[in-house]
């Protein structure tokens, strides 16, 4: 198999990706979400083996770059500022380019705060949105069941506004449902926000994802999809990005150099398959050291040996492994 160049930046040794869940619980609930909520705040001997890993790594990287998830890692914010203030101190001082990007709902994401995670170079953020203000209150609600859409745009808003340095991709989610409030939405983000080189626009389907939530009375059928997302480009002038605007796409979940860690210390490859056994593939111990099962490994990074179209997405097809003994976390 050829490896091109975006193949081969995966397998860089000297490059490490750590996607971190700061906590699993959200103030959101979303009707489609796939997440149960039942893991909170990451533990403190997992947030000291993150620390020890990145020293014990740092020596012989070129770059480090963090990932956060949740749950809503904000809900969190003393915890991401804290690691990412001791990575790129540590990063500093060992001349490693460090970066940061976050997974957020973007409600808690103030201008002040987003200053402050600037200021850690955490500088990419990706927001969902579900269509304009009451259409977009339907599916992305509090837990409490308030809306959420003004809150999130009076944030944006003020980012806009802003002379931070960041990059904004806005997540527009698509469903049989909101087609006619996610093609406001669209006039409303290109009237207030793409004259602005720092936010671009990807556009989702929502996916039946697992979890406690039916999602299939809301899928949009192939037809429906390409439709959907052909007028919206058109709305949008094709201001949007996409997984294949450069060249082979290949999924986080598939790189050896990329590793999620959860709250209690478990270490995943897919942030969506949070409970299979497979996607457990080992756990990070206090002393910053890892332990991986190589099988488990072997199965994310199968496109790199087999059928490269298998490293866009992993988890599609996943084998099975025969008597999988489940990890006992590190907590």
């Amino acid at each position: 198999m050829d490896l091109d160049k975006n193949i081969l930046a995966t397998l860089n040794p000297k490059s490490l990706e750590l996607i971190l869940y700061p906590t699993e619980q959200c103030n959101f609930r979303c009707t489609y979400c796939y997440e149960d909520f039942l893991i909170g705040r990451m533990d403190e001997k997992t947030q000291e083996g993150i620390r020890n890993l990145i020293g014990r790594r740092l020596p012989k990287l070129d770059n480090l770059h963090l990932q956060w998830f949740g749950g809503e890692p904000l809900a969190a914010k003393d915890l991401v500022l804290g690691l990412s203030e001791f990575a790129k101190k540590a990063c500093d001082q060992a001349g490693v380019n460090f970066s940061g990007a976050l997974t957020t709902n973007g409600y808690l994401l103030t201008l002040d705060l987003a200053e402050k995670l600037c200021g850690l170079n955490q500088r990419n953020y990706q927001i969902s949105l579900d269509g304009f203000e009451a259409g977009h209150d339907k599916t992305r609600k509090l837990a409490s069941g308030a809306g959420t859409f003004n809150r999130i745009w009076s944030n944006l808003l003020a980012l806009k506004d802003s002379t931070l340095d960041f990059n904004v991709t806005l997540r527009v989610h698509l469903t049989k449902e909101n087609v006619s409030s996610v093609k406001r939405l669209a006039e409303e983000i290109k009237q207030t926000f793409l004259s602005d080189s720092r936010f671009k626009v990807f556009l989702k389907t929502i996916e039946n994802l697992g979890g406690p939530n039916d999602t299939s009375g809301v899928l949009l059928s192939k037809s429906e999809r390409l439709t959907t997302i052909a007028e919206l480009n058109e709305l949008l002038n094709e201001k949007t990005v996409s997984k294949s605007d450069n060249g082979t796409y290949v999924c986080y979940a598939s790189r050896p150099n990329s590793l999620a860690i959860r709250a209690d210390g478990t270490i995943q490859k897919c942030t969506v398959m949070l409970s299979d056994d497979r996607n457990s593939v080992g756990k990070i111990n206090e002393n910053g050291t890892v332990e991986l099962d190589s099988e488990r490994m072997n199965l994310w990074m199968r496109g790199y040996s087999d059928d490269k179209k298998i490293l866009s997405c992993p988890a599609v097809g996943l084998p099975k492994l025969p008597n999988l003994i489940p990890i006992v976390s590190a907590s």
